[in-house]
């Protein structure tokens, strides 16, 4: 996500969600989203992450928004119909910028927890909340913890994932220049203490994810570097994971320029993780396909053009079809008002190939998504971030 100072009223998202509307009707033929009855939603200026989860066990999915620059982080109840309400007590007003948020159950009490990463001039942190199970959060011991020293400018990110094979989360948290990467180990109960630090040999802002890409049970950490200043190509890395909580160097290899990993998801139906990349000033997306040994080559027609500048993408079953999909937040990033789309490209006979009606338009400064089941009709909805503007575009699978 870029941080800039916001340009787009408000009204500017409304007219967006309006020429949606127009451009993809209700009846609209092969056409997999419609924007929902109750878009755009509401949840309060620059909206960054996005996370849909039910934070309150009453079946239905909720939505979490990051915000950045107004220092909160927003939750809204969903009811299961695509529609969202805010919880009564309002947004969490922190004292810091929230600079990305995860949502999982870190205690093992089968309620959802938050995690948020920040930095001050000299450390970065990771803040644990711990849920209530009606939609609040409060800080757990301990908590926030300080993994690094900071880098100026840059913020620090994270995964949620269970890296020792201990059946408790971990957390692995990098700020993308800095050229190491921290994990602290989860004990289960909402505690993390230090584990190992790594390293990787990338050139440039770089990008991480978590996952079995050598298919034998164990996490996995895949890196991809943006390239050197003079615009050089970029590059990915692996570490493979010894199910302890250790990492060793794997394979590397050379990527175009700007290289950001965007997901780990299987994409050809082989059951083996593949890496989806998009790419710094560019409008297309990379696939990488997993040879089974956590070896990687280009798929066939990649790179995909999706018209602007992807900033994030979800592998998911759009048409339920059992194929694979891609849906991507991309955004005209080179000057306000920063117009957004979401750019759809369906899995179709070892390719992929633009879904009807696609791009669908979204509110200005849409960098990041979520997807997941909203109105519970057993299709896949997307919610969308609004830098710029005050909403989250919603999108319901048709």
């Amino acid at each position: 996500m870029k941080t800039r100072k916001s340009t787009t009223p408000f009204a500017v998202g409304l007219a967006l969600f309006a020429w949606a509307c127009r451009a993809a009707p209700a009846g609209a033929q092969g056409v997999p989203f419609v924007p929902a009855p109750a878009s755009p939603v509401a949840v309060g200026p620059g909206s960054g992450r996005v996370v849909l989860a039910d934070i309150d066990r009453d079946g239905h999915l909720d939505l979490i928004t990051q915000h950045l620059l107004h220092r909160n982080v927003a939750v809204q109840l969903g009811d299961g119909n695509g529609r969202f309400a805010p919880v009564p007590e309002g947004p969490m007003n922190l004292d810091y910028e929230p600079s990305t948020v995860a949502v999982a159950d870190v205690n093992a009490d089968t309620i959802p927890d938050l995690a948020v990463t920040s930095r001050d001039s000299d450390k970065e942190y990771v803040h644990i909340f711990l849920g209530h199970g009606k939609g609040g959060f409060s800080p757990a011991a301990g908590s926030p913890l300080a993994v690094s020293a900071s880098v100026e400018r840059y913020k620090p990110i994270l995964h949620l994932a269970d890296v020792n094979d201990d059946g408790r989360l971990d957390v692995a948290t990098a700020n993308g220049r800095r050229n190491t990467l921290e994990i602290l180990f989860g004990d289960g109960r909402g505690q993390f203490s230090p584990g190992p630090i790594l390293k990787h040999s990338g050139q440039g802002q770089y990008s991480f994810a978590v996952g079995d890409v050598h298919g034998d049970g164990r996490a996995d950490i895949v890196t991809a570097s943006t390239g050197g200043p003079d615009a050089g190509p970029g590059s990915v890395e692996t570490k493979r994971g010894d199910g302890r909580g250790a990492f060793e160097d794997g394979p590397s290899w050379s990527a175009p320029a700007g290289a950001r990993i965007e997901a780990l998801a299987d994409v050809n139906g082989d059951q083996r993780l593949d890496i989806v990349l998009s790419h710094a000033d560019r409008h297309h997306l990379s696939i990488l396909l997993n040879d089974g040994q956590g070896r990687f080559d280009s798929a066939p027609g990649s790179p995909l053009d999706v018209g602007m500048e992807a900033f994030a993408v979800v592998v998911v079953d759009v048409d339920r079809d059992k194929q694979a999909d891609l849906v991507a937040a991309i955004v005209d990033s080179r000057a306000a008002p920063f117009e957004s789309s979401i750019a759809v490209l369906l899995g179709k006979s070892g390719g992929f190939v633009p879904a009807p009606g696609s791009p669908f338009r979204a509110g200005a400064g849409a960098y990041n998504l979520a997807a997941g089941d909203v109105n519970e009709d057993g299709r896949v909805d997307v919610a969308a971030s609004s830098f710029e503007g005050d909403a989250v575009t919603l999108l319901l699978g048709h």
